[in-house]
């Protein structure tokens, strides 16, 4: 019996149809959702947690549609996939942007912070989609005047080449990542169905770990026994099991220890360590986790 899940490197090619899904629906509206804030939310320092945002979203809907539901247990595909889809995406959000800079209306604020009033007009993004070239030229005469700056200075030239570039590698490795990760997750070839991904409550911290992992291996309950629930998951350092359940009769686990610190404002904040991924677990050792 192998020790630790290993993908099969699988895939079905629904997947595809499922991305086509997506990237007429989701991504349309990722785009659009993103485009606006960028255009109307005049700091800097907060589109960057929106292009964060916009990435983990392109990557949540793949993982959860595409990647899920298409059955692609193959993790080099699985990034791919989320490579790809993060890329139309972003090219769908560029061609609405640049409508919105042909649209531009007039401008309120300072030089310091303002805002420039636009809109859409849909038919025109509508060929803007179809137009790459098009869509290429006009983002090279953005790059040559501007239209934001820091400070009251204009960003243009190589310096938003770079930010855009920033922007670009943000979103499609979150996008990927993402992706490869779920199509890591543990798939039953047997029943063709992902297993079933359960989170336990908190138990204590694991100070031992290479014991943890032998005893797991060993089938030996020892470690577990010393496990305990009266802990304070918000404020103490605490270990997160996961456990993969199937029809199939084989399970797999994953755990995690969260230790604790205190951030500059004071917040409570955790790092976290993992001590395994999908190892194997007999029946037995899952009941006695499931029953702890």
């Amino acid at each position: 019996m192998e020790k630790y899940y290993k993908p099969s490197g699988k895939f079905s090619l629904i997947f595809i149809l499922y991305l086509l899904l997506v990237s007429v629906t989701a991504f349309p509206v990722l785009g659009l959702l993103y485009a606006y804030c960028i255009w109307y939310i005049p700091f800097v320092y907060v589109n960057f947690f929106i292009t964060l945002g916009f990435g983990f979203l392109i990557g949540f809907v793949v993982a959860l549609i595409v990647i899920k539901k298409g059955k692609v247990r193959n993790p080099v595909l699985g990034f791919v996939i989320g490579l790809t889809a993060a890329f139309f995406a972003l090219y769908l959000h560029w061609a609405i942007w640049i409508d919105l800079v042909i649209n531009a209306g007039e401008s309120y604020g300072s030089d310091r912070i303002g805002i420039t009033v636009s809109n859409i007009e849909f038919l025109q993004v509508f060929s803007l989609i179809f137009r790459p070239d098009l869509v290429l030229e006009y983002i090279s005469q953005v790059n040559e005047y501007g239209t934001w700056g820091i400070r009251g200075a204009t960003a243009s030239g190589a310096f938003l080449w770079v930010v855009w570039s920033i922007e670009f590698i943000i979103v499609i490795a979150i996008s990927g990542f993402l992706s490869y990760l779920e199509a890591k997750k543990p798939f039953s070839e047997s029943t063709n169905s992902w297993y079933e991904e359960m989170v336990l409550p908190a138990f204590s911290y694991i100070d031992n770990q290479q014991q943890m992992i032998a005893d797991i291996l060993g089938s030996n309950h020892a470690g577990f026994d010393l496990l305990s629930k009266s802990i304070d998951s918000k404020t103490d350092n605490h270990s997160i099991f996961t456990l993969y359940k199937s029809k199939s009769g084989k399970n797999y686990l994953s755990i995690d220890n969260k230790t604790s610190k205190i951030d500059d404002k004071g917040n409570i904040t955790f790092d976290s360590d993992q001590i395994v991924e999908y190892i194997t677990i007999n029946s037995q050792l899952s009941k006695l986790l499931l029953d702890k």
